[in-house]
């Protein structure tokens, strides 16, 4: 905390240095920085599975975000939406919470379908959140399909301006015009990317391979100054059903366009999904059953100690053994975790 002037002339000037320092929490952050640790609280126990997983996190040393999905109770209407607002307030208020996911996929099939909704809801969820939460970073993960089309290469190809052209069309609130907007309005201070990169057989005809693709994608976010305006960050789901089956050159070839290419690029961090969730079926994990190390495990560990910031998810709905367990294992490699807020 930044301390007051020792001379200081007559109560107004106080109250005036007083207010002056209560509210710097309120200012957004810059890109790049880190907000300041939560300060030291008397709160009471947790009283929630939410809030244990936050202290339970925040004792193993990993920064904690809030992870809430604001867009569907945004949708459902104000008074689900401020319900939302308050239970991510109650969990911002315990030690070691950075900031609030406060969107999935932003406007990629998610109800939002067009740039005013998805401004809408971006000014009402930070609105919102600095009143409620003050001093927490408000971070939005976005597909940018457009990204994946290569629109950066030199020279032009034609099947990336073909792609381009039937993505723009499929996604207009998605368009790299309307990201631009969204990024200057000041609503988002962290912003996880995912470039929508496509297949290396869709690449290998145009004459690029999928690391080529990855640069041209993040040199048209340095272009548009994206980088600027949000502290950015890259993603990429790495999880797997069962037991991981691929050798060891593929994941460092997967992990080398996913994880080391952006962080080349400026990436501040590299969001994986995810640690242990459902999805279509199955039971998707990034160790094997047992919360056993694989390869893929092993080659997160090395970029690791080599000082990536690695970010993953976690629910206590959802945990191989158990959340002490569990967590042990979670921070040998990851710098951050989003933890599931229980806002549906």
């Amino acid at each position: 905390m930044r301390k007051l002037p020792f001379a200081i002339a007559g109560g107004t000037a106080l109250l005036a240095a007083v207010a002056a320092v209560l509210t710097i929490g309120l200012q957004p952050a810059r890109p790049g920085v880190r907000p300041s640790s939560s300060p030291s609280v008397k709160l009471g126990p947790p009283v929630t599975p939410y809030a244990k997983a936050v202290d339970a996190a925040h004792d193993r040393g990993l920064h904690v975000w809030l992870e809430a999905d604001l867009v569907k109770r945004w949708v459902a209407g104000k008074d689900r939406f401020d319900e939302g607002v308050l239970m991510v307030a109650n969990l911002a208020k315990r030690p070691g919470v950075d900031g609030v996911k406060i969107a999935d996929e932003l406007g990629y099939k998610d109800g939002l379908d067009t740039t005013d909704k998805i401004r809408g809801f971006l000014h009402d969820s930070a609105a919102a959140l600095r009143k409620a939460a003050p001093g927490k970073l408000i971070l939005v993960d976005l597909l940018v399909p457009e990204l994946g089309c290569a629109p950066d290469h030199r020279p032009p190809l034609r099947w990336a301006t073909i792609c381009a052209v039937q993505l723009r069309g499929q996604y207009p609130q998605l368009r790299l015009e309307s990201v631009d907007s969204y990024l200057r309005s000041g609503d988002i201070d962290v912003l996880d990317l995912s470039t929508g990169l496509l297949s290396d057989k869709t690449y290998s005809g145009w004459g690029l391979d999928m690391a080529t693709a990855q640069r041209t994608a993040w040199a048209e976010v340095h272009q548009r100054g994206w980088d600027s305006q949000v502290r950015l960050q890259a993603r990429k789901a790495l999880a797997h059903p069962g037991r991981y089956t691929d050798s060891a050159s593929e994941t460092d070839d997967e992990l080398a366009t996913f994880v080391d290419i952006p962080r080349t690029e400026g990436a501040h961090a590299v969001d994986v999904w995810t640690w242990h969730q459902q999805y279509q079926g199955d039971m998707y994990r990034l160790l094997d059953p047992g919360l056993v190390p694989n390869v893929l495990w092993d080659a997160l560990a090395r970029r690791r100690s080599a000082g990536a910031v690695l970010f993953t998810h976690l629910s206590p709905q959802s945990l191989e053994v158990g959340l002490d367990a569990d967590l042990a294992a979670l921070a040998q490699v990851f710098t951050d975790v989003f933890v599931a807020a229980g806002t549906g």
